[in-house]
């Protein structure tokens, strides 16, 4: 059967589609054109490169003047896009534009050796094979498109590695010499090259996961519980139209029966990214070791199959553990462990052999999870006994010992919980005991804390705690630091109060012996109204102050957060109010000398630079002593 075949119509020219199309696998393309002429053998030595204007002259004809010449058509494209590729097939497709004689039609395409430029008549390059022919004339003529399936010489060029690949299109040798077999081609669409390929999807042997731990052949295999279902895989697809057309297939089977095997597939994927396969609920049972490949498509071709990955499934919990204090007895005794001292406790697997560690916490023991962190997207789980809060046991179904530090003073309650290599945990066993108080003592030094100011506190150890090396100081949540202690255990620390909200800080001591205090806390806050310090008629206690005839000051300071605080209106016992100028910082003094004994009220307003009033006043009371005090 002839490979070429006729296209009627004008409009009917084959669609080349573009490689910016997306479009399902496989591909087709237009590969560039390397060069398109013909030859002529009237002027044997000249080569004839086709422009837009002129007909391609194809078989035997003449010119103006009744000369005859033979033409032949010569057509190259670059394969190099090709590479590696599996090709599915090529057609080549010229349009007539003039036919001599509409009842005859001699047309065929041969395979040449490659050229980039366009060759004359004399230096034709060597035919290599005929990819075919067509005899039959049509109804429709002109404006017929011949097509011609070429892609077996297409995927043997590409096979071999050869850029080029060139047609030559040609009357048979018996027809060639007359005239009437002679037509000319379209000079715009020339001769074009439709390309059907695909880029067969690869799968990434060293990225496999099952149940968010990495795939392996070795044994002991690793066994995985509650996410064991979900195994991944990265594959790739070296076509841009495939980007998000990668589908992930599974097949998984029980290691002591290869002949269950079961398929699944991931319909979502995304090329050089994790593709996840969610294995149904039921089919993995408990305690069985399965074997499992992923491969990948594009829909029109496979990967290989990567390599097997091994892992058990193990859904079964391990047994309570058993919990005991060398030093700090459970509350029921209702004695307290030692002041200074950190608890001291054995956790025990009891024996079962399923036991791989414990996990502990002061607080209440939460879930644990995965996530899809790993640099391709994959799942990625951290087994509870990697993390911080659990201890491996020293044989399975051992026992471990641990110092916990602790976090709080009076009742405490420990949680604990087995944990096997599967991440299973067991039910919760609670030990309560009784923590004496000892977070170190925190006391201002500077009077009571203004905002803008400078604080100083004191750290004191709590009494029966000894050996104090340092302090662990954090202040509004921030880096913790690290403070020396002094000889008798002491520290201080300073800070300047620029929160209008207050401030909160936790400190926890550390001691010779490793022992750390649960933290200490101390917070202030700051009223919104402006500050107000009196030298002389001040009395934290409410006792009477200053006297009859006795001068005392008074400072104003600005509210929390005000930074362009100008002055201060105030009054004594509702009297009309009193504007004082603030200074540079912010800050006014007056000076008041009371007439009469008895209480006072001082009220004082901040003001602005744009005259906006504090919405918050400070309200001022004292009293006045009959006499000096």
């Amino acid at each position: 059967m002839s490979a070429l075949a006729l296209t009627l119509g004008v409009s009917g020219l084959t669609l080349i589609s573009t490689a910016n199309a997306a479009t399902a696998a496989p591909h087709l393309d237009g590969p560039p054109s390397v060069q398109v002429g013909w030859t002529d053998s009237a002027t044997p030595k000249k080569a004839y490169p086709v422009d837009s204007n002129t007909n391609v002259p194809l078989g035997t004809w003449q010119d103006d003047k009744g000369k005859s010449h033979t033409s032949r058509v010569y057509a190259t494209f670059d394969l190099a896009a090709y590479e590696g590729k599996k090709i599915y097939g090529g057609t080549v497709f010229v349009e007539e534009r003039t036919v001599a004689d509409c009842s005859k039609r001699a047309v065929e395409i041969w395979r040449t050796k490659p050229v980039t430029t366009t060759p004359t008549w004399n230096r034709a390059p060597e035919p290599l094979a005929k990819l075919g022919e067509v005899l039959t004339p049509v109804q429709f003529c002109p404006g017929a498109t011949i097509t011609v399936d070429v892609g077996a010489a297409v995927q043997d060029a590409v096979a071999h590695r050869q850029r080029h690949i060139t047609f030559e299109i040609r009357v048979p040798e018996q027809y060639e010499s007359d005239a009437s077999y002679s037509r000319g081609l379209h000079p715009y669409r020339s001769v074009d090259l439709n390309v059907e390929f695909n880029s067969v999807p690869q799968i990434d042997n060293a990225h496999l996961y099952n149940g968010g731990l990495p795939c392996t052949q070795l044994t002991p295999y690793p066994r995985i519980g509650g996410f064991a279902g979900i195994l991944e895989a990265v594959g790739s697809d070296a076509d841009e139209y495939d980007e998000r057309a990668v589908k992930t297939e599974v097949v998984i089977w029980p290691k002591a029966n290869p002949d269950a095997r079961q398929v699944f597939t991931g319909e979502h994927g995304l090329t050089g990214r994790a593709n996840r396969v969610d294995l149904p609920e039921g089919t993995l049972a408990d305690g069985k070791t399965y074997v499992w490949q992923a491969r990948v498509t594009d829909g029109a071709d496979y990967s290989p199959w990567s390599k097997k990955c091994f892992f058990t499934h193990d859904r079964t919990a391990p047994v309570e553990p058993t919990i005991t204090s060398a030093n700090y007895p459970q509350d029921s005794t209702g004695e307290a462990g030692p002041t200074g001292v950190s608890p001291v406790f054995t956790f025990s697997g009891n024996g079962d052999k399923d036991v791989a560690g414990f996990e502990y916490s002061w607080r209440s023991l939460g879930g644990h999870g995965c996530s899809a962190s790993g640099e391709y997207g994959q799942l990625e789980c951290t087994h509870p006994l990697d993390q911080s809060g659990s201890v491996r046991a020293n044989t399975p179904g051992g026992a471990a010992t641990v110092t916990i530090d602790l976090i709080g003073s009076g009742p405490q309650q420990l949680s604990v919980r087995t944990i096997d290599l599967a991440g299973n945990v067991s039910e919760t066993v609670e030990y309560r005991t009784l923590v004496p108080r000892v977070e170190p003592e925190v006391r201002v030094e500077t009077g009571t804390p203004e905002w803008g100011q400078e604080i100083l506190l004191k750290f004191v150890p709590a009494p029966g705690v000894t050996g104090v090396r340092d302090y662990e100081v954090t202040l509004d949540g921030g880096t913790p630091e690290t403070l020396d202690a002094q000889e008798e255990g002491t520290a201080f620390f300073s800070f300047v109060a620029t929160n209008p909200n207050g401030h909160h800080l936790t400190v926890r001591s550390r001691s010779d012996n490793g022992f750390v205090s649960p933290e200490g806390n101390w917070s202030t806050s700051f009223y919104p109204g402006p500050g107000v310090k009196s030298d002389v008629y001040s009395s934290p206690d409410g006792s009477a102050v200053g006297g009859v005839g006795i001068e005392g000051t008074f400072t104003f300071s600005p509210p929390p957060g005000w930074t362009d605080t100008t002055a201060y209106q105030y009054s004594f016992n509702g009297a009309e109010p009193t504007e004082v100028p603030a200074d540079a910082n912010g800050r006014a003094t007056i000076t008041w000398t009371p007439t009469a004994t008895g209480y006072m009220d001082l009220t004082v307003y901040a003001v602005r630079g744009d005259g906006t009033i504090s919405d918050y006043p400070n309200w001022y009371s004292f009293e006045v002593a009959a006499s000096a005090s």
